[in-house]
């Protein structure tokens, strides 16, 4: 297995929000931001050679090192510097990662797999468990060894289509793992999609580690649109009755799917204004009720503009009320080095 390390690579915070207007800080939310949680990542690009030439340059897709950058700036500037991303180290690995029973693709049988996804050997997952028990660099180990020893807080795949990974995986205490009893998550991003794929794969690890940490009950307060992720992946021209108009009167902030004016999956382009109350969470507790009149103005009309505003808009007080974390985005990021 050819591997090639790149060394550490600090991710400056980027402190201001870029080009997402309506999220209006404030006092208080702005004296949260100067804490900081810091994030060590080991990225794992799965990058094999195609006649000598790595996949990435053979097909014309992403670069992931500077796709990481990018990503890293972007969750610094929508958590307004609480997430201090660092790449603690990013490995290049000259083969495809192992999928259960021990199958690995041979460049004949990726190839064939995009011309024709249909066999299982194309759609399977990854083995987990095998990848992150794999020495991939001699200094740190195994992904394993390298959270179990607290050199790193979270794993980072880079892969093509049908490489078998998830968007994210969390990792529960001396599952995957042996030694290792903290929760911990693994990203699984594609070099042929871009940033804003990214940013949609942290916004369901956000839906999924947040809804965990504060319950349905408070989170759908939030949200507002989670039961839409029941509609299929139509999107007729005008609302019917499998996928109803939303409330303009009365929004919330909507979720990776549903903006708070979309009445469809990935509409996030629908200029059709409705009245939020997403910028009165950055006040979370002291919720007043708020409405503020938002469309795909508001964020661009991007899928990564609404990402950014969405990721925006989650509460980050430091404290606790009721049993939760004010702070939001210490769910999202359970293994961090702690407040600076």
């Amino acid at each position: 297995m050819a591997v090639r390390v790149r060394h550490r690579v600090a991710i400056a915070a980027l402190m201001s929000i870029l080009s997402i207007g309506a999220l209006a800080l404030g006092g208080s939310a702005a004296a949260a931001a100067r804490d900081h949680l810091r994030v060590d990542v080991w990225v794992l690009d799965f990058d094999p050679l195609i006649e000598g030439v790595p996949l990435t340059t053979s097909r014309g897709w992403g670069d992931p090192f500077g796709l990481d950058a990018a990503y890293s700036a972007d969750v610094a500037a929508a958590s307004t510097g609480i997430i201090d991303i660092r790449l603690a180290r990013t490995t290049t690995v000259r083969d495809y990662p192992v999928k259960p029973d021990g199958f690995r693709f041979t460049n004949a049988t990726y190839g064939a797999c995009l011309v024709d996804p249909s066999p299982t050997s194309c759609t399977g997952l990854i083995d987990y468990a095998a990848v992150l028990n794999t020495t991939f660099d001699p200094r740190l180990g195994t992904p394993c060894e390298a959270v179990r020893r607290g050199r790193v807080d979270e794993i980072w795949l880079w892969g093509g289509p049908f490489f078998g990974y998830l968007e994210y995986r969390i990792v529960d205490p001396s599952s995957l793992c042996a030694g290792v009893g903290r929760t911990f998550v693994v990203m699984g991003f594609s070099y042929e999609r871009g940033e804003a794929e990214m940013l949609h794969d942290l916004g369901h690890r956000t839906e999924a580690l947040v809804q965990g940490g504060i319950g349905l009950a408070l989170w759908d307060r939030f949200d507002g649109q989670r039961a839409r992720y029941g509609q299929d992946f139509a999107c007729p021209d005008q609302p019917d009755a499998g996928h109803p108009e939303v409330d303009t009167s009365s929004t919330h902030a909507g979720n990776v799917h549903f903006p708070p004016n979309a009445y469809c999956h990935y509409q996030y382009d629908r200029q059709h204004p409705v009245l939020s109350d997403a910028d009165d969470w950055l006040s979370f507790p002291a919720l007043t009720g708020r409405l503020t009149e938002v469309d795909a103005g508001t964020w661009g009309g991007t899928q990564q503009g609404f990402m950014l505003w969405w990721l925006g808009h989650l509460p980050r007080h430091r404290g606790t009320w009721n049993g939760v974390d004010t702070d939001w985005w210490t769910y999202v990021f359970p293994a961090h080095r702690g407040r600076s």
